[in-house]
């Protein structure tokens, strides 16, 4: 299955002073993949999510690693592929990458709350089906999603 695609021009906000990615600004671009991957191919904005909806979307786990840095100035696409979807909770992947070169890779685990009760939600079956265009086949070494 195809990937979700989001490129970020990395601008002198998302740079230490040294000119490279300072490392949790790249927590704040998979929010902005989430985000514009929720909009544009799940047909669910944010804003619907947390506003009409009353809904929360928050990581309950989440990991990265940094084989290599990003500077000033470079292109980073990024790629957001689902890795498992449960009742409530998704596994996703994104992937960041300069040309050939993995920049930046986090896999977390997103659930669907209810926001004032905060208490899990299960996802509606058309996000679900949606979601499943971007999923990929499972590693059987790899962690499943918590329900």
């Amino acid at each position: 299955m195809p990937a979700y695609k989001y490129v970020h021009e990395v601008m002198l906000g998302d740079c230490e002073p040294s000119g490279i990615v300072f490392l949790p600004r790249y927590f704040d671009m998979v929010h902005t993949v989430l985000e514009n991957w929720l909009d544009e191919a799940l047909d669910w904005p944010m804003s619907q999510v947390q506003g009409s909806d009353g809904l929360a979307l928050p990581f309950v786990d989440i990991r990265a690693e940094f084989p290599a840095p990003s500077r000033l100035g470079d292109r980073l696409t990024w790629r957001l592929s689902v890795r498992d979807v449960g009742r409530s909770s998704m596994w996703l992947e994104f992937i960041g990458t300069t040309g050939a070169e993995t920049r930046v890779s986090v896999t977390g685990t997103l659930v669907l709350t209810e926001a004032l009760a905060v208490r899990t939600r299960r996802w509606p079956d058309v996000i679900v089906e949606r979601a499943k265009d971007y999923l990929v086949p499972g590693d059987s070494s790899v962690e499943k999603v918590a329900e």
